[in-house]
């Protein structure tokens, strides 16, 4: 067993509780209890319970599963031992104990070694010779390849208890979880492990509970195509700090993230600024290089808006989750708590699918806003296929004379251009003039029309191109400037201005990198197959007498745009482009929104698939009592959310989680929260009928009807409460 050092517990100070021992005798029915006969007792049933599970950072395979009985806060004994098969699973059976477990898998001691699969993108070290597991004789431990762990290798999970059976899925997030409870002052038992299996999962925001939630292969893209979004999202976040380590330190890694973690009382640096610490943010990008290499887009663009949030974190801070209150208590606390918290959002969260929740972040998000910015940022993605012009100035030499007016200049251009670069023309000794005028200065100032209505003003020498007239019923002003360059990717920084029908995008700086496969020709330009960056925007929508309500935003986009579908037709066609209904779009807007009727608030959208994909808003906010902060979600389709209609809505503060799902043309809501409550209504029938029932675990514990526009619920208990 391999719980942290004690001076743990000076963070988390044991309190030590007496109690008191009531002793229970049976009385007999009269007399001394003597008899002349005697029935044997009934001999005691041995209950018998299974423990399983899978163990996966990524898969282990033969690793060392063993169970400990936990008591007085402490292990105590063994329970039994087992070793995972292939696939990372286990199960071994238990003997009369059924109360809370300690859980730790390690390499195996003798025989076949213990094997992890490495479910990193940037993987996860190098072999330290030649090895059956180097499937492509690399010497690099590759994404899908196994390797055997280190001595040093351990994880850990516990369990509330084992009635009957208990499963349970093994990872770096259980193992947090089981060596924070381990530290809290009663100890680990049932109620610390179920405080600090609710704190893990509220920090790396998980739906599902971390025991419960399937743990599945990253490297299986048949497991991928079958995951549910939390199962994946567990994936992600449990295999990332392999990413930022190798197969050989991993332990050691681990260990010293484990004790951090414990040390700030179970919180998470948010971004460190480079101080060495391994914070949230680092795990946050090494799920999203994961999920970049297995195109896994809504994950993409879920974790580019936390790395948003997290890199605007003051470096140092630390995360500030908390367990669900009522983790590990009572079921009738739970259902209280429930309507009491519905309760405390009332004017705010509307229970009703057809009027508006948060009506004012609704307002003041605009009716188009995502679809307008995705439209503009592909325009300017279309302009920048100009902008390598100026990345391969050498090269655009012979085009610029050709460029010129007449046939004299233009042949007295190539033969001084002839065997000299643009730098040898500019800043050598050579004084080269065409018409009384130097050509470095030429070649540093041409104006070409480039088609279909647009035209650059290039500047070779000094790196940078104007793009601008009608790009896709889009007027752009934007200018290249020249930053980096690496095989076929190119870099710039970006400027400038697109104006749609709808409002007006103003670039003020920022940087984007664009991909040309198979290189550049010159003389016969071609559109980007990606182009990724962050910049700095306002965005201004107009008003318009269908929508009235305009709105700005100021902040930070970052996007990834996929254009190889998008090809440039011929003078024929009657568009300059096909295929842009097949452009991929990732785009987050991180800023301040305000509506013209003054709601603002500061938070970030995103786009994640084509121009039809779902819009997801995220902000934060007072509670209504102002006792708290909260973080809201909020996702919908663009024709949904430009009528202020919301899909699905999530809440989070102070270690609860809220979901609330609306079916628009049934008239249904369900809303669940984080111990596993389930309210679904019908709220189509009339005052005083049944609209539905509040669950848990399957069973009803009140009911829901309509009541003068209010909804009546009645607990089980005999209360009623009014919302």
């Amino acid at each position: 067993m391999h719980f942290p050092s004690p001076i743990f517990r000076t963070v988390l100070p044991r309190l030590v509780a007496s109690s008191a021992i009531a002793l229970l005798t049976a009385c007999g029915g009269g007399g001394s209890g003597s008899s002349g006969s005697s029935s044997a007792a009934p001999a005691p049933v041995v209950q018998v319970s299974t423990v399983s599970g899978t163990v996966t950072k990524g898969v282990i395979s033969n690793g060392l599963v063993s169970v400990y009985a936990l008591e007085d806060g402490a292990t105590a004994r063994l329970l039994g031992s087992t070793h995972t098969d292939q696939s990372g699973h286990f199960s071994l059976s238990v003997t009369g104990y059924q109360g809370a477990v300690y859980i730790e898998v390690t390499a195996a001691s003798s025989g076949e070694p213990t094997l992890m699969t490495c479910d990193s993108a940037a993987g996860c070290g190098d072999f330290s010779g030649s090895s059956n597991y180097d499937s492509n004789n690399n010497g690099s431990i590759d994404f899908g390849e196994r390797f055997a762990v280190s001595g040093n290798f351990m994880l850990s999970s516990a369990l509330p208890s084992i009635q009957q059976s208990a499963s349970t899925s093994i990872s770096t997030l259980t193992h947090l979880a089981a060596q924070l409870a381990a530290q809290f002052p009663q100890g680990i038992n049932e109620v610390s492990i179920a405080a600090a299996l609710s704190q893990v999962q509220n920090l790396f925001g998980l739906d599902g509970s971390l025991t419960g939630t399937r743990l599945i292969d990253l490297t299986n893209p048949t497991a991928i195509s079958g995951a549910t979004s939390d199962e994946l999202r567990y994936a992600l976040l449990s295999g990332a700090l392999m990413g930022l380590t190798n197969d050989v330190a991993f332990g050691e890694t681990l260990a010293a993230f484990t004790e951090d973690f414990i040390i700030n009382q179970g919180q998470l640096v948010q971004q460190d600024g480079g101080a060495g610490t391994t914070s949230y943010l680092d795990l946050v990008e090494q799920a999203l290089a994961t999920a970049q290499h297995l195109n896994l887009g809504s994950f993409v663009t879920e974790l580019q808006q936390l790395q948003t949030t997290l890199q605007n974190a003051e470096s140092g801070s630390l995360t500030d989750s908390q367990p669900s209150p009522t983790a590990g208590g009572a079921t009738a606390a739970k259902i209280d708590a429930f309507v009491a918290d519905l309760a405390l959002w009332e004017g705010y969260l509307s229970l009703n699918p057809q009027q508006a929740s948060f009506a004012q972040v609704v307002s003041a998000m605009g009716v188009s806003t995502g679809a307008d910015l995705s439209n503009m940022l592909q325009a300017m993605a279309i302009a920048g296929q100009y902008g390598p012009i100026v990345a391969l100035p050498d090269l655009a030499l012979g085009a610029a004379c050709d460029s010129l007016g007449n046939y004299f200049a233009r042949m007295t251009c190539r033969l001084l251009i002839a065997g000299k670069s643009l730098e040898d023309i500019c800043e050598g000794t050579l004084n080269l003039v065409i018409f009384n005028r130097s050509l470095c200065d030429i070649l540093n100032d041409l104006t070409l029309p480039l088609g279909a209505g647009v035209y650059g003003h290039f500047a070779l020498y000094d790196g940078v191109v104007r793009i601008y007239g009608d790009v896709q019923n889009t007027e752009v002003d934007l200018t290249f400037t020249r930053a980096s360059r690496s095989s076929t990717r190119y870099g710039f920084a970006v400027s400038g201005t697109v104006e749609s029908a709808q409002g007006l995008l103003e670039i003020t700086s920022g940087n984007v990198e664009m991909l040309f496969a198979g290189g550049l020709d010159i003389k016969n330009l071609k559109l980007p197959e990606s182009a990724n960056g962050s910049i700095a925007v306002n965005y201004q929508q107009f008003a318009t007498d269908d929508h009235p309500d305009s709105m700005s935003f100021a902040g930070q986009v970052s996007l990834q745009l996929d254009l190889s579908n998008v090809r440039e037709n011929d003078d024929s066609a009657e568009t300059a482009y096909s295929g842009l209904d097949q452009i991929g779009i990732q785009m987050t807007a991180a800023g301040e929104f305000s509506s013209v009727y003054g709601d603002s608030f500061a938070g970030s959208l995103s786009i994640s698939g084509g121009l039809d994909s779902n819009v997801q808003v995220q902000f934060e906010t007072d509670l209504p009592d102002f006792s708290d902060r909260a973080v809201v979600t909020m996702t919908s389709s663009p024709d949904n959310m430009a009528a202020g209609l919301i899909d699905t809505i999530r809440i989070r503060w102070a270690g609860k989680q809220y979901d609330i799902e609306n079916y628009f043309s049934s008239h249904g809501i369900r809303i669940t929260n984080q111990d596993g409550i389930i309210m679904d209504l019908d709220l189509s029938v009339e005052d005083g009928v049944n609209a539905g029932r509040i669950l848990l675990n399957g069973t009803a514990f009140g009911s829901v009807s309509p009541l003068n526009g209010s909804l009546l619920i009645k607990l089980s208990n005999g209360s009623e409460v009014v919302l």
